[in-house]
């Protein structure tokens, strides 16, 4: 455990210096002001509109955040082969992976949070605004940001990295797309359809930003059930990933 606490540690030094890093954050910047100026446009729903885009500007730049700094920060030691001299020493692969995978979480924690800070000032001059919704959908894009991690290294591990940051984008896209019922499909699609379920998590799990710019909130249990099922598709990715990582040849 002591060894991950170290590795982790790393990881956040490295991305805290990531030029990329800066880049995304700047991106988020400007992405929640063009948020709340597009809100002055309208008459009667600027909260709304406001909060919908901030909301929806978080979402996709923690998503941007998690693919490719857990690309960049992952497939780097490898393709550089300085992991070989640090498993040279008396650490596992799996304790390298999980410290990498620690250090982005902690640091994308402190990245959903500043974003939370930013919003709930924002919304600071409307009335009627449901705080608690709002901390509810970005506490879930958090949770969705952890299982798209861990999927992102699970294709780290096993391909280079464009096909990764493809692969991860896929599983993104197809976990928020709503399949239509399985009577209007044929058997193949069935099938299809079956498989991509069992392997793709579903995303629309972690989805209440439209939920929060209506003000509604959640049950406590629900939030519980949604925060398993994260820990769930994250054990399952990881334990994956260091599978495939320790059968793994790695250049030296």
């Amino acid at each position: 455990m002591k060894q991950i606490f170290q590795i982790s540690w790393i990881a956040i030094r490295e991305l805290i210096y990531e030029k990329v890093f800066y880049l995304l954050f700047s991106f988020v910047g400007l992405a929640l002001i063009l948020g709340m100026l597009l809100g002055q446009l309208t008459f009667g729903e600027q909260a709304k509109l406001t909060l919908d885009f901030m909301l929806g500007c978080a979402h996709i730049s923690m998503i941007l955040f998690s693919i490719f700094m857990g690309i960049s920060l992952f497939q780097r030691e490898l393709l550089m082969g300085s992991v070989s001299m640090l498993l040279s020493k008396p650490i596992s692969r799996t304790s390298f992976l999980l410290g990498k995978y620690l250090g982005q979480i902690i640091v994308q924690f402190g990245v959903i949070i500043a974003m939370t800070v930013v919003i709930a000032l924002t919304c600071l001059k409307f009335d009627g605004i449901q705080y608690t919704a709002i901390f509810q959908a970005l506490l879930l894009i958090f949770f969705e940001t952890c299982v798209i991690t861990a999927i992102t290294y699970f294709f780290a591990v096993n391909s280079g990295s464009i096909t990764a940051s493809i692969a991860s984008f896929v599983f993104f896209i197809v976990g928020h797309y709503k399949a239509p019922s399985s009577g209007h499909l044929s058997g193949d699609s069935k099938l299809v359809k079956e498989i991509l379920s069992a392997i793709i998590p579903n995303l629309e799990i972690f989805n209440l930003k439209t939920f929060a710019s209506y003000g509604i909130t959640i049950s406590p249990q629900e939030l519980g059930l949604s925060f398993a099922y994260a820990l769930l598709c994250m054990a399952i990715f990881l334990i994956s990933a260091s599978l495939t990582f320790n059968r793994k040849d790695i250049l030296t």
